[in-house]
């Protein structure tokens, strides 16, 4: 039997595979060409609708518990807009925890404020900074356990916090040795977990200073910690699904515009809102 190669049949061979490799290729090629970038601005053009996500944060966002109707400085601003388009806007009852999901999912093109994490930045994308807020905590009244971070870093400590807010974020970043109870709320009930501080179930809750600072007003046998230095300062943005760029610049260019002319500061101030911001300046040279 001779052992020649056969030359022909290597060739062949040879071919199929070359031919094989390049249809690998082209069948990658057209699948990612087929995934296309969301652009939910064109879609609103046509539609002429905003869907808006909204987790209720007052006085960012307020909803009448009677009429069910929106208000706030963020509502008023996307109202501002949308007319600017000629567009209405269609709100969604959301939470801070399933707001980026609620957006990642299509079913809003946009959100209310959201404090811009590092954790959340990698579920959707966010427009330029509006303002900036940071986390406090609330105490029985008469608890002075908690000077700084450190004193609530400790085994034994019980913090309650609401699942997916910025409180519950920097509590599991920072405070690893404490024991974390993230509860459920309803998206028009945010505060709703500070309660296991007054039942005494909890030893300290934490959330944005706003929400802290607004329940113990209502709640004189609570207290705030750390009112005059948050525990943390975040930017206060509008998030969009990732990738969805006409959008994102689009909602970038309208707050500018909003910001730039003192629009958003008039909202601010109707709503008695007092937030941290840049301190920018626009000189005529």
């Amino acid at each position: 039997m001779s052992t020649k190669p056969n030359i022909s049949l290597t060739i062949v061979s040879i071919l199929a595979l070359v031919a094989l490799i390049f249809s690998g290729f082209a069948l990658s090629k057209g699948s990612s060409t087929n995934t296309q970038a969301p652009d939910s601005l064109a879609k609103i053009l046509k539609t002429k609708e905003m869907h808006v996500c909204v987790a209720e944060w007052p006085p960012a966002s307020i909803k009448d518990a009677k009429t069910g109707k929106y208000s706030g400085h963020d509502i008023d601003a996307y109202e501002m807009i949308a007319k600017e388009i000629g567009a209405t806007v269609v709100y969604h009852d959301t939470t801070f925890g399933n707001m980026p999901a609620a957006i990642q999912s299509g079913v809003c093109d946009m959100g209310t404020s959201l404090f811009l994490k590092i954790s959340r930045a990698a579920a959707v994308d966010f427009t330029r900074p509006i303002l900036y807020g940071g986390d406090g905590a609330l105490v029985r009244k008469g608890d002075q356990r908690f000077k700084s971070v450190e004193d609530i870093n400790k085994a034994g400590v019980k913090i309650a916090v609401a699942t997916g807010e910025s409180g519950h974020i920097f509590s599991k970043t920072y405070l690893p040795n404490a024991t974390i109870n993230p509860i459920d709320v309803e998206a028009s009930d945010l505060s709703r977990f500070m309660l296991e501080v007054t039942s005494g179930r909890a030893d300290i809750a934490i959330a944005d200073a706003n929400t802290i600072a607004r329940f113990a007003a209502e709640h004189p046998e609570t207290s705030m910690l750390f009112a005059d230095k948050p525990l943390d300062l975040n930017p206060d943005s509008f998030p969009v699904r990732l990738g969805d760029t006409k959008l994102l610049n689009f909602l970038n260019n309208s707050i500018l515009s909003l910001q730039v002319s003192g629009e958003w500061q008039k909202l601010e101030k109707k709503y008695n809102a007092h937030w941290f911001h840049e301190n920018t300046q626009y000189l005529v040279r």
